[in-house]
This record gives C-alpha cells, sequence and structure tokens, in this order.
C-alpha cells in the first residue's frame, strides 16, 4: 500500500513540476522572429551552396574547369564541361550544380586549386519541384559575384570562347 502512495505522490510532484515549467514560460517576453520581414543573423560558419567566383577585372569565372570539385564531390551533384578561351585559357562551358544532391559538404571548395569556388551564404533555396534546385552556370556566378560584392553581369565584355577542340 505505501507503493501505492509513494508512485501517486511522485507523479503528483512531476505533474506540478510540469506545470511550473509552463507558467514560468506563459510569462516570459516570447522570442519569435516575424520571417520573412526580420532575419535573425547568420551563425559565422554558416556555409550555403557551392558558388562559382568570378574575377573582377575581367568578368570571367575564376574556375579554369580542371574538374576537381566534381572529382571531390561524394555524391556527383557537379556536371562540368569545359572549353577554350580565345586566348588559350580553359574556361567552364557548362556547370551545373544539382542541389538535391548536394551535402553542403564542402569538398568541392577545399579540392579546387584555384580558389575558383567558394560556399554562399544563401539559405533560401525554395523551388516547386526539382528543375529549380539545379543550378546552372549563371545562378552560380550570380551568388559568388554576391559573395564577393560585386553584381552580376559584371559591366565588362565577356570573352568570345569557342568549345574545345573546335578552331574559329
Amino acid at each position: 500500500m505505501s507503493s501505492i502512495i509513494a508512485d501517486i505522490l511522485r507523479s503528483a510532484n512531476s505533474i506540478v513540476q510540469g506545470h511550473l515549467v509552463t507558467i514560468r514560460e506563459f510569462f516570459q517576453k516570447p522570442v519569435t522572429e516575424q520571417y520573412p520581414d526580420e532575419r535573425l543573423p547568420r551563425m559565422e560558419g554558416y556555409r550555403g551552396h557551392p558558388t562559382l567566383l568570378v574575377e573582377p577585372e575581367t568578368g570571367r569565372p575564376k574556375c579554369t574547369a580542371c574538374g576537381a570539385c566534381a572529382r571531390a564531390c561524394p555524391n556527383n551533384a557537379i556536371e562540368l564541361e569545359g572549353m577554350k578561351a580565345e586566348d588559350g585559357r580553359r574556361l567552364p562551358a557548362k556547370y551545373r550544380l544539382d542541389m538535391t544532391r548536394c551535402l553542403v559538404c564542402n569538398l568541392c571548395v577545399e579540392a579546387c586549386p584555384f580558389d575558383a569556388l567558394a560556399m554562399s551564404r544563401e539559405y533560401e533555396l525554395v523551388s516547386w519541384d526539382r528543375e529549380g534546385l539545379i543550378l546552372d552556370m549563371p545562378d552560380l556566378l550570380r551568388a559568388g559575384a554576391k559573395e564577393q560584392g560585386l553584381t552580376y553581369p559584371l559591366p565588362v565584355k565577356a570573352p568570345v570562347v569557342e568549345k574545345e577542340g573546335e578552331k574559329a
């Protein structure tokens, strides 16, 4: 009989403690953010999706289409094709990032020997379909220029490029 009374007292004590927490929190000031009108500052180490960085002087992507990022990606989220510009420099002809597969692991950025990639600070990647989460080269360059404090496209003449293996 004493164990039943002890169980009832423990249960009552637990219920009273739970209600005290609820009452104490009821009188606290709420910390609701009115998103999207008010936005919380992002943490210093936050990283969004990978972006392509731009050379501010020329307006070209820093990427040389070496493919190190695509090889480093564990989910094969990066598609990359290269081409040669008039000056002989390699540039990406096609650069696609599939955010439905991207782990945001930063391995592509670390693998890039030319510092042509950076992680963005964007966190509002939403879409009604999968195609909206596949970022192509203009999207990545725009996000990269934003990370650099630039606007894309830059007000410089874009280089004339030809596909690799073709001559003008």
